[in-house]
Order: C-alpha cells, then sequence, then structure tokens
C-alpha cells in the first residue's frame, strides 16, 4: 500500500465512463488517492468527492466549451493552452504525483505541466485517436475537415507517445501495432488494459426478468452507439433477410444514435418490413442493461472493421459475457482474439449482413450450442476478464515511477 496521489485528465464525464471509473477503483485498492480533472458539466457540482478516495474536480469551462476549443486546436491551439494551465494548478494545488491522462489529445497540454512540475506521466490510449478521428463525420466532412485537420493527429502520434513514461492501451494486437509502427518504442513502457468489467459491481444490479417481453421472440441484443460504423445498418439488413425464416426475430438495440445519422436510422427502423421487429431505446441507465442481456438469446458487435475498431473490445462484449449471452462479433482482430481463445461465440465477415445472417441463422438453430457458448464466456470474465485480474497491468504501470 501507499499514498500516492495520482491525477486523471479527462475530457468527458467520468461518472459516465466505466473504463476511467474502474481504473480509479482499482487504483484506490492498492492504496493509491485519485483526483480527477474534467471540465465543468451542467447539473454537477463544483467538487465533488465520488470516494472516498476519488475526488472529481471540474475545470472552470464547460465541456462544451472544450469542445468548441478542440475544434480549432490545429489552427489556434487555445484547446492545449486552457487546459495546461487548469493542469498545472491542479498538480500544484492537489499535490499530485504522477499524471494519468486518459487519451492522446490531452498529452500535449499534460506534458507540459507535468515537465515544469516534474513528475512522471502515464498515458491511457482509450482508442487509437489518429484513425478514430478520420472517422468522425463532425471532423471528416466538409468543410470540417479543412479546420479540424484530422490528418494531422497521426503526425503528432509519435511525439506524443514520446511524452509517456507509460502507455496503457486496449489490446495485445494495439500493443503490437504500436511497436510495429514505431522502433522506438519497447514493449516494457506499453501495459495492456482491456475495458473489462467489475464484476462484483455488474452482478449486484438486480435482473427484472419483465423489463422486456421477450416470450415468443428470438431477441437480438446491441447496446451501444447506433451508427453505420458500429455496423447497426449491417445488423438491419441481415433481420430483414432473416424475417421470412424466422418471424420471431426481434432486435432490441439500445444506444444514443450518432447525431449526423439519427434521421437515417429513423427512416431505417420504421420501414415496413422490420418496424415490428425492432426496438430501439436512445438510453437506459447501466443498472438496467444485465436486465436487458438476461433477456436476449444471442448479443452481438458488429461494428465494421477498422484501425480504431482493431484497437480493442469494447465494454458491452465482455458485459455479455458476463451475463452468460453468446456472441456474434465481426471479424476485428481484438474480437476475433477473445471468441478464439474461449469459444464464447462465433464470427462474421464485417459490412457483411448475408454472413452475418447466416451465422445468426445457425444460433438460432441451434440452442445448445449458444448455451454451451454462453458458459464459455461467462467462465472466461469470471476467471480472467475482470477488473480485480487485468486490474494488474494497471499497477504495472505505475511500478517504479519514483
Amino acid at each position: 500500500m501507499n499514498n500516492m496521489r495520482t491525477g486523471f485528465i479527462l475530457d468527458g464525464n467520468f461518472f459516465n465512463d466505466s473504463r476511467v471509473k474502474n481504473e480509479a477503483c482499482i487504483l484506490v485498492n492498492h492504496g493509491y488517492q485519485v483526483y480527477v480533472l474534467t471540465p465543468f458539466f451542467k447539473d454537477h457540482p463544483a467538487t465533488s468527492h465520488f470516494s472516498d478516495n476519488i475526488s472529481v474536480i471540474f475545470l472552470p469551462f464547460s465541456k462544451k466549451m472544450s469542445n468548441y476549443l478542440f475544434f480549432f486546436e490545429n489552427l489556434i491551439p487555445l484547446y492545449d493552452y486552457f487546459w495546461y494551465l487548469g493542469i498545472k494548478k491542479f498538480i500544484r494545488k492537489y499535490n499530485i504525483d504522477v499524471l494519468h491522462v486518459h487519451d492522446l489529445y490531452l498529452s500535449g497540454a499534460s506534458a507540459m505541466a507535468s515537465s515544469i512540475s516534474g513528475i512522471p506521466l502515464i498515458l491511457d490510449l482509450h482508442e487509437n485517436y489518429p484513425a478514430a478521428i478520420q472517422a468522425y463525420r463532425w471532423a471528416s466532412g466538409y468543410p470540417s475537415r479543412l479546420i479540424v485537420r484530422p490528418d494531422r493527429w497521426k503526425k503528432k502520434e509519435k511525439k506524443y507517445l514520446d511524452y509517456a513514461s507509460k502507455l496503457i492501451v486496449l489490446s495485445d494486437h494495439f500493443r503490437n501495432s504500436l511497436i510495429s509502427e514505431y522502433d522506438e518504442l519497447k514493449s516494457e513502457r506499453i501495459h495492456v488494459y482491456p475495458n473489462v468489467p467489475d464484476t462484483g459491481m455488474m452482478l449486484s444490479y438486480k435482473i427484472d426478468n419483465r423489463i422486456f417481453p421477450a416470450e415468443n421472440k428470438i431477441v437480438v441484443f446491441y447496446f451501444g452507439v447506433i451508427s453505420r460504423r458500429r455496423g447497426i445498418e449491417t445488423s438491419v439488413d441481415a433481420l430483414r433477410t432473416l424475417i421470412p425464416e424466422f418471424p420471431e426475430i426481434h432486435l432490441l438495440l439500445i444506444g444514443p444514435a450518432d447525431k449526423a445519422e439519427k434521421d437515417h436510422f429513423k427512416r431505417l427502423f420504421s420501414e415496413d418490413l422490420v418496424k415490428d421487429h425492432i426496438t430501439w431505446y436512445p438510453w437506459k441507465d447501466i443498472s438496467l442493461l444485465p436486465s436487458y442481456i438476461s433477456c436476449s438469446d444471442i448479443c452481438i458487435s458488429p461494428i465494421l472493421k477498422n484501425a480504431q475498431h482493431d484497437s480493442g473490445v469494447a465494454n458491452k462484449v465482455f458485459q455479455y459475457m458476463l451475463f452468460g449471452k453468446p456472441l456474434l462479433v465481426s471479424d476485428c482482430v481484438p474480437q476475433m482474439e477473445v471468441i478464439g481463445e474461449t469459444g464464447c461465440g462465433m464470427i462474421f465477415k464485417n459490412n457483411d449482413p448475408e454472413d452475418m445472417s447466416l451465422k445468426l441463422s445457425e444460433m438460432i438453430s441451434d440452442p445448445d450450442a449458444r448455451r454451451s457458448m454462453g458458459k464459455k464466456g461467462k467462465k472466461a470474465v469470471m476467471e480472467k476478464y475482470n477488473t480485480e485480474i487485468m486490474g494488474q497491468s494497471i499497477i504495472e504501470a505505475y511500478t517504479g515511477l519514483r
């Protein structure tokens, strides 16, 4: 045990980010004091004590302002400047011993502040950001791309990675890709921590088996953002193919739609052939997720294959597994590796509704295989893919920093 004070730097809502909350709890359980610096969100106080050993401190500007500054970052670096001022004050006021920076785009400001303060920096890559921003419609569409200049983030990546004493990434595949691309990046600097669940917390939620009318239905469940890049259009196309063979099939979706595609999906979900076979809830509290998973027969992660989606496995995949449900996932490398290792589901070719429908048909027709897959998935999460086991990588990243 120790009394090290770690400062999380997060341009997002800590209270809604399961990965960041889980990492904070892992560190607290090993004797760390965690302070989280984040933009101000409405409906939250200026300072909030999440727990006895986790404090959330809000910057004197809102998330909306942070987004606005970031939009112009590659033209006028005011985003870095305001974050730098906030981080420097944060380090001094709370006597921070190490900065734990969540995502690549905060590395510049954090590195300036940590260098002046003489403390180490851990960079936690939640995604392959240079690849991700190329896919974001708000950044890559015309004329936005002329201002945002998403291509510049790939040029910045090497410099920003070099700022960190240690790196935390989502998967072995992501780590190996970075090492292959940057010869100077040594494997001992990189620690792998997937998006695994806190099993104690997830299993503590009461299961309501009446939350969704699943009787006489084969429920195919997806949890997450509704967008083309997440494979939702592929899933609806596969559903359309399967309805004549399995009229009881039902696609249950929970998650907000990508703003640029919201109208498209509203129209898609209301088509005559599929509208009675789709239920979409734009939002449900995380405490209800186990109940919806439990009402489902097959859980899916149909994301399209790209460098961003090849960086790691989404939270939902391990959450599905924890509650003993069989998976159907697209052929992104980290997802395939989990399925291959555990036998908890099947794989289909991404962006291929015909292959997806064929695999769904196989799974629907073989309930014994589905039960076996579900049991294997739950066993894998209980024995390995959880915060208690995988959290050791977080602690190892902190070892030897001072």
